[in-house]
Protein backbone atom coordinates (compact mmCIF):
# COMPACT_ATOMS: atom_id res chain seq x y z
CA UNK A 1 0.00 0.00 0.00
CA UNK A 2 1.46 3.54 -0.99
CA UNK A 3 2.46 5.76 2.14
CA UNK A 4 3.14 9.59 2.33
CA UNK A 5 -0.54 10.35 0.64
CA UNK A 6 -0.55 13.91 1.97
CA UNK A 7 -0.89 15.42 -1.42
CA UNK A 8 -1.90 18.60 -2.26
CA UNK A 9 -5.50 19.22 -3.23
CA UNK A 10 -4.83 19.60 -7.43
CA UNK A 11 -2.89 16.30 -6.66
CA UNK A 12 -4.28 12.82 -6.21
CA UNK A 13 -1.95 9.89 -5.31
CA UNK A 14 -2.65 6.25 -6.70
CA UNK A 15 -0.41 3.21 -5.63
CA UNK A 16 1.19 1.11 -8.52
CA UNK A 17 1.26 -1.90 -6.14
CA UNK A 18 0.84 -3.38 -2.84
CA UNK A 19 4.72 -3.79 -2.99
CA UNK A 20 6.04 -0.31 -4.63
CA UNK A 21 5.07 2.60 -6.35
CA UNK A 22 2.93 5.73 -6.29
CA UNK A 23 1.22 7.66 -9.54
CA UNK A 24 0.41 11.05 -8.90
CA UNK A 25 -2.08 12.65 -10.90
CA UNK A 26 -3.36 15.99 -11.83
CA UNK A 27 0.05 17.66 -12.50
CA UNK A 28 1.42 19.58 -15.47
CA UNK A 29 4.81 19.37 -15.55
CA UNK A 30 5.56 22.11 -17.86
CA UNK A 31 5.15 24.37 -14.69
CA UNK A 32 6.51 24.90 -11.82
CA UNK A 33 5.11 23.35 -9.15
CA UNK A 34 4.32 25.63 -5.81
CA UNK A 35 5.48 24.59 -2.64
CA UNK A 36 2.95 22.49 -0.97
CA UNK A 37 2.52 20.34 -4.18
CA UNK A 38 6.44 19.87 -4.17
CA UNK A 39 6.80 18.83 -0.88
CA UNK A 40 3.64 16.34 -0.84
CA UNK A 41 4.93 14.79 -4.23
CA UNK A 42 9.14 14.71 -2.74
CA UNK A 43 7.56 13.14 0.67
CA UNK A 44 5.20 10.67 -1.84
CA UNK A 45 8.60 9.86 -3.98
CA UNK A 46 10.75 9.35 -0.68
CA UNK A 47 7.99 6.90 1.13
CA UNK A 48 7.31 4.81 -2.12
CA UNK A 49 10.76 4.77 -3.90
CA UNK A 50 9.01 5.06 -7.42
CA UNK A 51 6.61 7.52 -8.24
CA UNK A 52 5.33 7.75 -11.88
CA UNK A 53 3.48 10.49 -13.79
CA UNK A 54 1.71 9.98 -16.71
CA UNK A 55 1.16 12.02 -19.90
CA UNK A 56 3.68 14.17 -20.10
CA UNK A 57 4.48 16.33 -22.52
CA UNK A 58 7.89 17.96 -21.58
CA UNK A 59 11.67 19.53 -22.57
CA UNK A 60 14.62 18.63 -20.60
CA UNK A 61 14.29 21.56 -19.43
CA UNK A 62 11.24 20.14 -17.46
CA UNK A 63 13.06 17.31 -16.94
CA UNK A 64 15.38 19.01 -14.91
CA UNK A 65 13.74 21.13 -13.39
CA UNK A 66 11.28 18.50 -11.70
CA UNK A 67 14.51 16.29 -10.64
CA UNK A 68 15.60 19.08 -8.98
CA UNK A 69 13.18 18.99 -6.45
CA UNK A 70 15.03 15.93 -5.35
CA UNK A 71 18.73 17.41 -5.49
CA UNK A 72 21.04 18.65 -8.06
CA UNK A 73 21.52 17.08 -11.60
CA UNK A 74 24.56 14.91 -11.26
CA UNK A 75 27.41 14.51 -13.93
CA UNK A 76 27.62 11.53 -16.62
CA UNK A 77 30.16 8.95 -14.56
CA UNK A 78 33.12 8.38 -16.57
CA UNK A 79 34.53 4.40 -16.46
CA UNK A 80 38.58 4.04 -15.44
CA UNK A 81 39.10 2.33 -18.95
CA UNK A 82 36.56 2.64 -21.83
CA UNK A 83 35.02 -0.75 -22.73
CA UNK A 84 33.24 0.51 -25.96
CA UNK A 85 34.18 2.16 -29.36
CA UNK A 86 32.35 5.19 -29.14
CA UNK A 87 29.87 6.58 -26.55
CA UNK A 88 27.49 9.23 -27.56
CA UNK A 89 27.10 12.66 -26.21
CA UNK A 90 29.09 11.55 -22.57
CA UNK A 91 28.84 14.83 -21.20
CA UNK A 92 25.97 15.84 -21.52
CA UNK A 93 23.81 14.98 -18.29
CA UNK A 94 20.35 14.01 -19.84
CA UNK A 95 21.31 10.42 -21.41
CA UNK A 96 19.55 8.99 -24.14
CA UNK A 97 18.50 5.64 -23.71
CA UNK A 98 17.82 3.96 -26.75
CA UNK A 99 18.89 1.31 -29.31
CA UNK A 100 18.91 3.75 -32.07
CA UNK A 101 21.85 4.35 -34.45
CA UNK A 102 23.35 7.30 -36.23
CA UNK A 103 23.99 7.37 -39.95
CA UNK A 104 27.38 5.33 -39.58
CA UNK A 105 25.64 2.68 -37.36
CA UNK A 106 27.08 4.12 -33.98
CA UNK A 107 24.72 4.04 -31.16
CA UNK A 108 22.51 7.39 -30.34
CA UNK A 109 22.70 6.92 -26.62
CA UNK A 110 23.08 4.05 -24.16
CA UNK A 111 22.10 0.73 -23.10
CA UNK A 112 21.09 -0.71 -26.48
CA UNK A 113 18.94 -3.64 -26.86
CA UNK A 114 17.64 -6.23 -24.62
CA UNK A 115 17.26 -7.31 -21.08
CA UNK A 116 19.00 -5.62 -17.93
CA UNK A 117 18.73 -7.32 -14.56
CA UNK A 118 18.11 -5.72 -11.19
CA UNK A 119 20.31 -3.37 -10.59
CA UNK A 120 20.83 0.00 -8.61
CA UNK A 121 22.25 3.42 -10.80
CA UNK A 122 25.61 4.06 -9.85
CA UNK A 123 25.99 2.22 -6.68
CA UNK A 124 29.80 1.91 -7.54
CA UNK A 125 30.62 5.68 -6.81
CA UNK A 126 31.37 6.76 -3.78
CA UNK A 127 28.56 8.60 -3.80
CA UNK A 128 25.40 6.81 -5.40
CA UNK A 129 23.33 9.38 -7.43
CA UNK A 130 19.78 9.87 -5.24
CA UNK A 131 17.30 9.21 -7.68
CA UNK A 132 17.08 8.46 -11.38
CA UNK A 133 14.09 10.28 -13.63
CA UNK A 134 13.44 8.10 -16.95
CA UNK A 135 11.16 9.59 -19.62
CA UNK A 136 9.42 7.72 -22.38
CA UNK A 137 9.71 9.17 -25.79
CA UNK A 138 9.41 6.13 -28.17
CA UNK A 139 8.16 2.63 -27.37
CA UNK A 140 7.73 -0.99 -29.36
CA UNK A 141 4.98 -2.54 -29.72
CA UNK A 142 5.62 -5.03 -26.62
CA UNK A 143 8.14 -5.16 -24.18
CA UNK A 144 11.35 -3.34 -22.98
CA UNK A 145 9.51 -2.78 -19.65
CA UNK A 146 10.86 -1.77 -16.27
CA UNK A 147 10.20 -4.00 -13.13
CA UNK A 148 11.20 -2.15 -9.97
CA UNK A 149 11.78 -4.42 -6.52
CA UNK A 150 11.90 -2.79 -3.17
CA UNK A 151 14.43 -2.68 -1.18
CA UNK A 152 13.24 -2.10 1.96
CA UNK A 153 10.70 -5.02 2.22
CA UNK A 154 13.61 -7.25 1.33
CA UNK A 155 15.41 -5.85 4.57
CA UNK A 156 12.60 -6.36 6.50
CA UNK A 157 12.02 -9.96 4.78
CA UNK A 158 15.67 -10.85 5.63
CA UNK A 159 15.84 -13.82 7.79
CA UNK A 160 16.93 -13.04 11.18
CA UNK A 161 20.04 -14.72 10.97
CA UNK A 162 21.47 -13.92 8.29
CA UNK A 163 20.59 -10.06 9.05
CA UNK A 164 22.27 -10.04 12.11
CA UNK A 165 25.25 -11.97 10.20
CA UNK A 166 25.54 -8.75 7.71
CA UNK A 167 25.40 -6.01 10.07
CA UNK A 168 28.20 -3.64 9.54
CA UNK A 169 29.52 -5.56 6.64
CA UNK A 170 30.15 -4.08 3.04
CA UNK A 171 29.19 -5.15 -0.20
CA UNK A 172 31.59 -4.51 -3.48
CA UNK A 173 29.27 -2.84 -5.80
CA UNK A 174 31.20 -3.03 -9.38
CA UNK A 175 29.89 -2.32 -13.11
CA UNK A 176 31.51 -3.44 -16.51
CA UNK A 177 28.58 -2.44 -18.91
CA UNK A 178 27.50 -5.80 -19.11
CA UNK A 179 23.54 -6.33 -18.80
CA UNK A 180 23.44 -9.80 -17.62
CA UNK A 181 26.02 -10.96 -16.43
CA UNK A 182 27.95 -9.81 -13.23
CA UNK A 183 31.61 -7.98 -13.45
CA UNK A 184 34.02 -10.83 -13.96
CA UNK A 185 36.09 -11.21 -10.74
CA UNK A 186 38.98 -11.87 -11.64
CA UNK A 187 39.66 -8.83 -13.71
CA UNK A 188 41.63 -5.90 -11.72
CA UNK A 189 39.15 -3.71 -9.99
CA UNK A 190 41.07 -0.43 -11.33
CA UNK A 191 39.90 -1.04 -14.71
CA UNK A 192 36.17 -1.58 -13.14
CA UNK A 193 33.64 1.10 -11.60
CA UNK A 194 33.47 -0.74 -8.50
CA UNK A 195 33.29 0.99 -4.87
CA UNK A 196 32.53 -0.97 -1.38
CA UNK A 197 29.21 0.36 0.73
CA UNK A 198 27.19 -0.18 3.83
CA UNK A 199 25.22 -3.90 2.76
CA UNK A 200 22.43 -2.04 4.66
CA UNK A 201 21.44 1.81 4.45
CA UNK A 202 19.38 4.01 6.13
CA UNK A 203 17.08 6.24 3.78
CA UNK A 204 17.64 10.09 4.71
CA UNK A 205 14.32 11.08 3.58
CA UNK A 206 12.50 8.50 5.73
CA UNK A 207 15.11 6.86 8.20
CA UNK A 208 13.34 3.18 6.74
CA UNK A 209 16.28 0.71 6.70
CA UNK A 210 16.89 -1.44 2.57
CA UNK A 211 19.39 -4.10 1.79
CA UNK A 212 21.47 -2.49 -0.59
CA UNK A 213 22.31 -4.89 -2.71
CA UNK A 214 21.62 -5.82 -6.84
CA UNK A 215 22.18 -8.89 -9.00
CA UNK A 216 23.92 -7.47 -11.66
CA UNK A 217 26.38 -5.12 -9.82
CA UNK A 218 26.92 -6.87 -5.94
CA UNK A 219 29.59 -8.73 -6.25
CA UNK A 220 30.89 -10.25 -2.51
CA UNK A 221 30.18 -9.35 0.89
CA UNK A 222 33.50 -7.78 3.12
CA UNK A 223 34.67 -10.37 5.40
CA UNK A 224 32.80 -13.68 4.21
CA UNK A 225 34.20 -16.50 2.97
CA UNK A 226 33.86 -16.87 -0.82
CA UNK A 227 31.19 -19.60 -1.01
CA UNK A 228 29.65 -17.83 1.96
CA UNK A 229 29.57 -14.66 0.18
CA UNK A 230 27.78 -16.03 -2.86
CA UNK A 231 25.68 -18.25 -0.79
CA UNK A 232 24.27 -14.81 1.04
CA UNK A 233 23.93 -12.79 -1.87
CA UNK A 234 22.32 -15.71 -3.74
CA UNK A 235 19.37 -15.75 -0.91
CA UNK A 236 19.35 -11.87 -1.03
CA UNK A 237 18.77 -12.06 -4.37
CA UNK A 238 16.00 -13.96 -4.25
CA UNK A 239 14.08 -12.16 -1.42
CA UNK A 240 14.32 -8.98 -3.77
CA UNK A 241 13.21 -10.57 -6.57
CA UNK A 242 10.19 -12.19 -5.44
CA UNK A 243 7.14 -11.55 -7.55
CA UNK A 244 4.97 -9.90 -4.70
CA UNK A 245 7.82 -7.75 -4.12
CA UNK A 246 8.20 -6.21 -7.97
CA UNK A 247 6.15 -4.07 -9.85
CA UNK A 248 6.25 -3.99 -13.31
CA UNK A 249 5.95 -1.02 -15.49
CA UNK A 250 4.49 -1.26 -19.18
CA UNK A 251 5.53 2.50 -20.61
CA UNK A 252 3.10 5.04 -22.42
CA UNK A 253 4.71 7.86 -24.42
CA UNK A 254 4.53 10.61 -22.20
CA UNK A 255 5.52 8.85 -18.65
CA UNK A 256 8.27 9.97 -16.29
CA UNK A 257 8.87 7.51 -13.52
CA UNK A 258 11.24 8.98 -10.55
CA UNK A 259 13.08 6.40 -8.52
CA UNK A 260 15.14 6.47 -5.35
CA UNK A 261 18.07 4.95 -6.08
CA UNK A 262 18.95 4.36 -1.92
CA UNK A 263 15.50 1.91 -2.24
CA UNK A 264 14.49 0.10 -4.90
CA UNK A 265 16.48 -2.07 -7.77
CA UNK A 266 15.58 -2.24 -11.30
CA UNK A 267 15.35 -3.93 -14.19
CA UNK A 268 14.22 -4.08 -17.83
CA UNK A 269 12.27 -7.01 -19.85
CA UNK A 270 13.52 -7.48 -23.32
CA UNK A 271 11.40 -5.90 -26.77
CA UNK A 272 11.54 -7.34 -31.05
CA UNK A 273 15.47 -5.89 -31.77
CA UNK A 274 14.06 -4.37 -34.84
CA UNK A 275 11.76 -1.68 -33.26
CA UNK A 276 13.16 1.37 -31.23
CA UNK A 277 12.55 2.50 -28.19
CA UNK A 278 14.26 5.45 -26.71
CA UNK A 279 13.57 7.44 -23.53
CA UNK A 280 15.40 10.64 -21.17
CA UNK A 281 17.48 9.82 -18.55
CA UNK A 282 18.86 11.90 -15.93
CA UNK A 283 20.10 11.29 -12.26
CA UNK A 284 20.59 13.47 -8.94
CA UNK A 285 23.36 13.99 -7.26
CA UNK A 286 23.73 11.90 -3.97
CA UNK A 287 25.99 11.69 -0.62
CA UNK A 288 28.34 9.02 0.33
CA UNK A 289 26.51 6.27 2.73
CA UNK A 290 27.63 5.69 6.42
Amino acid sequence: MATGLKAAPAVSLVPLSDAIGVEARGLDLTKTLDAETAAAIRSAWAENSILLVRGQDISEDDQFRFARLIGPIADRVKPPVEKRAYRADPENRMQLVTNRLDGQGRPLGSLGDGEMWFHTDKCYVEKPHRASLLYAVELPSQGGHTRYASLYNAYDRLPAALKARLEGRRVLQVYDYGKTDPADPGQPLDQLLHYWQPIFVANPDTGRRAVYVSRLMSLRIEGLEEAESADALEAIFDIVERPDNIYEHVWRVGDLMTWDNLSCVHARTDWPREQPRSLRRCTVQGEALA
